[in-house]
């Protein structure tokens, strides 16, 4: 099996940092955006696996890369986590399309619990 590319997005370099730490230690590859332009330039131009991106950044956030890519018939099928210092039980009342959400502070066993578990696809052979 080829390596899985993960998209991190996120302003802060030590939280964007962390995330790709942990991932490159399992094997995955990273590639990492620190705002929605970049990351759109990246998700469009890129054969990602799966994205993870905070919720709030400056001028547009997490919610916006959800819709961007669950609106598009050729991205839907990517899935993303969201990080976020909010409430989860706000985030999942909303009308918000991400897979999962992982709600900081959080360890390392539980990003890389979400990450395995959406990246399992049905029609997948591992």
């Amino acid at each position: 099996m080829s390596q899985r590319t993960i998209l991190v997005i996120d302003d802060e370099d030590d939280i964007s940092n962390a995330i790709a730490r942990a991932l490159k230690k399992e094997g995955f590859g990273v590639i990492t955006a620190s705002n929605y332009k970049t990351a759109i330039n990246i998700i469009d131009n890129s054969t990602l696996d799966l994205v993870i991106s905070d919720v709030m950044m400056p001028y547009t956030g997490g919610f916006d890369i959800v819709e961007y890519v669950k609106e598009n018939p050729n991205l839907k099928h990517l899935p993303v986590i969201l990080v976020t210092g909010m409430d989860k039980d706000i985030l999942y009342s909303s009308s918000i399309k991400a897979n999962a959400i992982l709600q900081k502070p959080f360890d390392t066993a539980q990003l890389m619990a979400l990450v395995k578990s959406n990246l399992k696809q049905p029609a997948e052979t591992e």
